[in-house]
């Protein structure tokens, strides 16, 4: 990953909390809490809270109008340097540009009522006469904006940031899914084969014959199919006959 990509990201987003978390402070517990003391009192918070305030606005609408156009500079620089990675017409097909063209327009309307909600010119009084009112119109905005962001970031993010092997296995597991589903089998694994370069599934190798006596067949076919007893080679020595002696006699069975 971009280190300078990364920097943008973060600063982008810490902009983005300071400006959207001041608008929220402001409306839930600044102005509620002024217009309960009412009076010179109140003229004092706001007061106070404008001249505070002021430089973290400037400051937040800054490094947001900075980082979020560069990121978008960079992004289509990183299309365009990859067209087999992101297609032939990735922006348009996703829409990308005419997104970042909403979130830019409604960034500048932002941008305008928070600095009118903190300014003192004569101009943007209008906005500070209805404060709640155009507090929470702002903040309605600012969460469009993150909504946008959001969907924006989840188009550039998934297999095309992935290496080229992995990017291939998940296009071709998916392939195989796909065809699975459409064959009405089982499992996808079963019949992966070389095409996506997955590992096909081995079957375990044969049980191997256990040696010993128990194993010996006691009968064995013959090519013609009939059985055929084994015959005995070791017969017990008290079965065998002992052969006559010249004298007649009988030698002992040794």
């Amino acid at each position: 990953m971009d280190p300078l990509s990364v920097l943008l990201r973060w600063a982008h987003i810490l902009a983005a909390i300071t400006a959207l978390g001041g608008l929220l402070f402001s409306r839930f517990a600044v102005v509620p809490t002024a217009d309960e003391l009412g009076g010179e009192t109140a003229d004092k918070i706001h007061a106070g809270v404008r001249r505070r305030w002021l430089p973290w606005v400037i400051g937040a609408i800054t490094l947001l109008l900075a980082s979020g156009l560069t990121n978008y500079i960079l992004m289509i620089r990183r299309v365009k340097a990859a067209p087999e990675l992101w297609g032939p017409d990735w922006m348009g097909q996703t829409g990308y540009h005419a997104l970042f063209g909403i979130k830019f327009l409604l960034a500048m309307i932002v941008f305008y009522l928070a600095s009118g909600l903190v300014g003192r010119g004569a101009g943007t009084q209008w906005i500070r006469n209805a404060r709640k009112q155009w507090l929470s119109v702002t903040i309605g905005l600012g969460v469009a904006i993150v909504l946008i962001s959001g969907w924006m970031r989840n188009l550039h993010t998934g297999a095309n940031d992935l290496p080229d092997p992995v990017r291939q296995y998940a296009k071709t597991y998916l392939e195989d899914i796909e065809a699975t589903n459409a064959g009405g089998s089982g499992d996808p694994d079963d019949d992966a084969g070389p095409r996506g370069g997955r590992p096909s599934r081995v079957a375990p190798p044969p049980a191997e014959p256990a040696s010993g006596p128990a194993a010996s067949p006691a009968s064995e076919e013959t090519p013609d199919g009939q059985e055929t007893e084994e015959a005995d080679r070791s017969a017990p020595a008290e079965d065998r006959q002992a052969p006559e002696t010249p004298g007649g006699g009988k030698a002992a069975a040794g």
